[in-house]
């Protein structure tokens, strides 16, 4: 992330940008990640203090945090080891939140209600 100041004729105003990579089409673009006003502005804020050296600072601060929620995970295999045989090494569970909200909202109290009212049967 970096700093990037939008000079108008009235004012100037601080922005945090982060470069972006899209591989679809092969090409950077900036994104603002947060706007933080105006130079006037922030001088009032912080109390007569510089508001770009103010603004780097944070910016260092924003990049730490995010370089410490980036981290390589390596998971190690073995092409050696034997898989034993009749043993369930993968689960199906993603219908469990659907289920929930399934009978939060009642549809399986409706369906059996149709299905027993005109005397059909479904799975």
């Amino acid at each position: 992330m970096r700093l990037k100041v939008s000079k108008s004729k009235n004012a100037a105003s601080l922005y945090v940008i982060k470069s972006v990579y899209n591989p679809k089409t092969q090409s950077n673009t900036s994104k603002i990640v947060e706007k933080l006003g105006t130079e006037a502005s922030l001088r009032k804020k912080l109390n007569g203090k510089d508001p770009y050296k103010w603004a780097r600072e944070y910016i260092e601060q924003l990049n730490r945090k995010e370089e410490e929620n980036k981290r390589e995970v390596l998971i190690k295999y073995s092409p050696v080891k034997f898989i034993e045989k009749d043993k369930q090494l993968l689960f199906n569970g993603g219908y469990l939140f659907l289920e929930n909200i399934y009978h939060d909202l009642g549809i399986d109290k409706l369906c059996k209600n149709i299905s027993d009212k005109y005397k059909f049967r479904y799975d």
